[in-house]
């Protein structure tokens, strides 16, 4: 497949976004965790880099919290629902990242002790950011993939009623899933979400 310029163009701006948001380099999966579990501020783990997360708007939070509510309200007693302060480890690529919403069907099992470190995702949201949208597209979604557990994956625009949905199918593949009656159906878990729920004017 061949990029557009444009597709080029963004990556090539989030690579740069990327390079400057980068605390230390080299580091070992044992030196990020000591240094994320005593610090105040959240970092992501890019195999050796660690990286620090940008802030989000009032938009972002808002549509967060709105799509924890919705789904809380199905799934208590079913799934578990957690927020954006949990990570998730991704073993295949050396990674730990921060999704801003994560269903696990049935236990939850953790690579931790003290349950920081997720390893089971069911449904894996996202609520995309202007300044890591390309990324969360294309490269983090590569990496999401390969979580066995994975099922399902979603990303939401925080200013508009738009959902990409993502699917795993009985084949092991993945495909995008046409959203009807403005309704995102989560099939993993039995959840859904109505676009005109979430977003005042939808």
């Amino acid at each position: 497949m061949t990029l557009s310029n444009t597709s080029t163009d963004a990556l090539l701006e989030e690579e740069y976004r990327y390079e400057n948001r980068i605390v230390r380099r080299g580091a070992t999966r044992e030196e990020y965790l000591e240094f994320e579990n005593t610090n105040k501020e959240r970092h992501e783990f890019h195999n050796g880099d660690i990286i620090a997360m940008p802030g989000n708007t009032g938009y972002h939070e808002e549509l967060n919290a709105e799509i924890i509510a919705v789904l809380l309200a199905q799934l208590r007693g079913r799934a578990k629902v957690f927020a954006s302060n949990l990570k998730t480890m991704i073993p295949t690529y050396n990674r730990y990242v921060y999704p801003d919403v994560t269903v696990v069907r049935g236990e939850a099992e953790y690579n931790d002790a003290g349950k920081r470190e997720l390893l089971n995702p069911t449904v894996i949201i996202e609520v995309l950011s202007p300044s890591t949208a390309d990324f969360d597209l294309t490269r983090k979604f590569e990496y999401y993939r390969s979580i066995p557990s994975l099922e399902e994956v979603a990303y939401f625009e925080p200013e508009q009623a738009f959902v990409q949905l993502f699917r795993k199918n009985a084949h092991g593949r993945w495909e995008i899933i046409e959203l009807e009656n403005g309704v995102v159906e989560f099939a993993s878990v039995q959840a859904h979400i109505s676009l005109a729920e979430i977003y005042p004017k939808a």
